[in-house]
């Protein structure tokens, strides 16, 4: 299998956990890739020109997080990194869809962030601001609750989190927020986030 990404990438980085915490790593070559190129490799394999992209060994192209996520649950036997059933499935799934909601709104934050400031669109970056802000508070309050797993949500909020430090926004989101930062930290203390950190900005 190859997998088409960048090594900042936080959607690319919640596939690339899940297979180290699989133990699928070692099955996937990761193929470095590059964004809004015209001649990146990316564009051979998928029109999208997105990351992450996973060809199978059947040659098929997947290109969203979830569905890749999908795919590699299949490939092993064990706990499953996406809920399949039981009583908390849709607790796991409302889960879900906040973390990567927050994360969505972290790289719509970073792409205004990106601009320059006489450029920025004031009602976009001023509501990602409020909309981060808002999913921070209500994290903080249910810290305590989320597990420490190799779990589709638990993985996609930390992307989500170590993204936001990246931005380089002027703020720290963990003043205030103890409980989160306790739980994040966890998280990137496992294996599977130390082999996937992505490279100091310069």
């Amino acid at each position: 299998m190859r997998l088409y990404m960048t090594a900042g990438s936080p959607y690319a980085r919640i596939v690339r956990v899940q297979a180290h915490e699989l133990g699928l790593a070692d099955r996937i070559e990761e193929v470095p890739a590059t964004l809004r190129d015209p001649n990146s490799v990316v564009l051979a394999v998928s029109p999208l020109g997105r990351v992450p992209v996973l060809v199978t060994d059947d040659g098929i192209a997947l290109s969203d997080t979830k569905t890749i996520a999908e795919y590699l649950d299949r490939l092993h036997v064990g706990p499953r990194f996406l809920p399949n059933g039981g009583p908390n499935l849709w607790h796991d799934r409302a889960f879900e869809a906040l973390a990567m909601g927050f994360l969505d709104g972290c790289i719509a934050y970073g792409r205004e962030l990106g601009r320059p400031e006489d450029k920025r669109s004031a009602v976009i970056f001023d509501g990602e601001v409020q909309r981060a802000r808002r999913c921070l508070d209500h994290l903080e309050t249910v810290a305590g609750s989320i597990p420490v797993a190799a779990a589709f949500g638990p993985v996609t909020l930390a992307c989500g989190l170590a993204y936001f430090d990246r931005l380089g926004t002027g703020s720290d989101w963990r003043a205030g927020r103890p409980a989160l930062a306790q739980w994040h930290a966890a998280m990137l203390a496992r294996p599977s986030f130390a082999a996937t950190a992505p490279p100091p900005k310069k």
